[in-house]
C-alpha cells in the first residue's frame, strides 16, 4: 500500500510538472498547441509515468527475490554446517568404536605368531598372521578416517624433533619387508652416503613413508620396490620410492594428491579410500616440504619424491 501510494503521488507530480513547464515555455496550451496541446502532455507524463513504475516494479521485485534467496541460502548454510558436524562426531564415535576391538585383535594374532600361548602349527601361525596384517590394515584406515577428520578440523596437530632423515627411513623400510614378502617383492634400501639431520614430526613423516611404501607394493605386482635418500643441494634432502609396478596415467597425474582420487581402473582390484596421498601432502606441506609423482605411464612403474629442508 505505502509503495502504490509513493507511485500515484509520482505521477500526479510528474503530470503537473511537465504541464507547467510546458505552459511556462510556450504559453497556454490554446494558444501555442491548440486543442491538442494538453492532450499531448498528458500523454507524454503517463508513458513517462508508465517507465517509470515499471522500473520500479522491477527492482522491488528484484529486491524481495534476491532477500528470499539470500534467507535461503543462510538457511541452507545453517543445515550444512549442522551436518558437517553430525558426519564428523559420527565419524570420530565410530572410528573409535572399530579401533579399539581391532587393536586387541591385532594384539591376540601377534602373541599366538610369537608363541606365546605355545606351540602352533604353521598353518595356524600363518592365519594368525594374516589376521594380524588384516587388523594392521584396518587400523590404518580407521587412522586415515580420523586424521581427515582432523585436517578439516585445522586440528592436526605436530611434535618437531630433530631426527637423522637416513635412519628414520631404513627403520620404516624393515617394518614393511613383511608387505614385500607376502607379494615376493623385492623392497631395497639404496646405500646412503651420508646423514641428514631433518626437523620432523617423526609420527607423521613416518606416516608419510609407510603410505607410499605401501602403496608401492600394492600397485606392484612383480619386479621390486626401491627406497632412495639423496642430496637435492639447496639445503634439501629427497626420499624417493621407485617400483616397477602398473604405473600412472597422464591423465591421474596432476590429481593423484586429490582428497578421494583413486585411479578407477583398478579400484575394485586394490583397496583403498583415496585419502592417503592427500593426508601425505598435508602432512609434507606443513613441513615444509613438497611431494609429488612421477610415472611413465601405464605399466611403466612410478617413482614418489618428497623433498623436505635439512637442518643446517
Amino acid at each position: 500500500m505505502v509503495v502504490m501510494a509513493q507511485i500515484l503521488g509520482i505521477i500526479l507530480l510528474s503530470l503537473a510538472l511537465i504541464f507547467t513547464a510546458g505552459v511556462a515555455a510556450f504559453g497556454p496550451p490554446g494558444i501555442v498547441f491548440g486543442a491538442y496541446a494538453p492532450w499531448i502532455l498528458f500523454g507524454a507524463s503517463v508513458l513517462f509515468s508508465i517507465a517509470w513504475i515499471r522500473q520500479s516494479i522491477r527492482a522491488n521485485t528484484a529486491r524481495r527475490r534476491t532477500q528470499e534467496l539470500t534467507m535461503q541460502l543462510e538457511t541452507a548454510n545453517i543445515k550444512l554446517t549442522q551436518l558437517d558436524k553430525l558426519k564428523s562426531e559420527f565419524l570420530s564415535f565410530a572410528s573409535h568404536q572399530i579401533k579399539a576391538p581391532m587393536t586387541i585383535v591385532k594384539g591376540y594374532a601377534t602373541l599366538i605368531m610369537d608363541g606365546s600361548y605355545g606351540t602352533v602349527p604353521t598353518a595356524a601361525r600363518d592365519v594368525a598372521e594374516k589376521i594380524k596384517l588384516s587388523a594392521d590394515r584396518m587400523i590404518d584406515l580407521v587412522n586415515m578416517f580420523l586424521d581427515l577428520r582432523r585436517i578439516e578440523e585445522g586440528h592436526l596437530d605436530y611434535h618437531f624433533e630433530t631426527t637423522d632423515l637416513g635412519q628414520l627411513v631404513a627403520a620404516v623400510a624393515d617394518e614393511m619387508q613383511e608387505l614385500a614378502r607376502h607379494k615376493n617383492l623385492a623392497l631395497t634400501l639404496a646405500p646412503m652416503t651420508r646423514h641428514w639431520n631433518v626437523n620432523i614430526d617423526v609420527t607423521r613423516f613416518r606416516q608419510v613413508l609407510q603410505n607410499l611404501i605401501d602403496n608401492a607394493i600394492k600397485y606392484t605386482d612383480q619386479g621390486s620396490v626401491t627406497i632412495t635418500v639423496k642430496d637435492f643441494g639447496d639445503g634439501k634432502a629427497r626420499v624417493a620410492v621407485t617400483d616397477t609396478g602398473r604405473g600412472i596415467s597422464a591423465e591421474l597425474l596432476p590429481r593423484l594428491f586429490e582428497q578421494f582420487s583413486r585411479d578407477q581402473s583398478v579400484a575394485k582390484e586394490i583397496a583403498g579410500t583415496g585419502l592417503g596421498l592427500y593426508i601425505a601432502r598435508t602432512i609434507i606441506l606443513a613441513h615444509k616440504g613438497r611431494v609429488w609423482a612421477e610415472s611413465a605411464g601405464p605399466g611403466k612403474g612410478s617413482t614418489f619424491i618428497v623433498e623436505i629442508p635439512v637442518v643446517q
